[in-house]
């Protein structure tokens, strides 16, 4: 809420006036604290990337090696966000490409 509160007041000024022409969500600026909470609720969300549970590494808590394979089944791969081992701190979809990209050279050499 402070976050949107400083937004508005920003929004506001006079420089911004200039470049802000489509219209606004919420068309006006929520008069308290619990009026904000309420439109906050109503409009807020979270985007989930979930990334790891098929961990690659070369240690005893990977599931998937460094060739995106299953480690203890043959012939089986996993080419996803799953095999990341931590979150990048982009979005995940330009780094699953590439996860996708590199897979498709491992398989092509095998």
């Amino acid at each position: 809420m402070d976050g949107c509160e400083l937004i508005e007041r920003i929004a506001a000024s006079e420089p911004f006036q200039e470049v802000i022409t489509a219209p606004r969500k919420p068309a006006a600026t929520p008069p308290t604290r619990d009026d904000w909470k309420a439109f906050l609720r109503e409009n807020s969300n979270a985007a989930y990337h979930p990334v790891g549970s098929c961990r690659m590494g070369s240690d005893d808590t990977a599931v998937v090696d460094p060739s995106l394979r299953v480690i203890g089944l043959e012939r089986l791969r996993v080419v996803d966000a799953s095999v990341m081992p931590r979150i990048t701190s982009v979005n995940t979809n330009a780094t699953t490409i590439m996860i996708a990209e590199k897979a498709s050279d491992l398989i092509r050499q095998a």
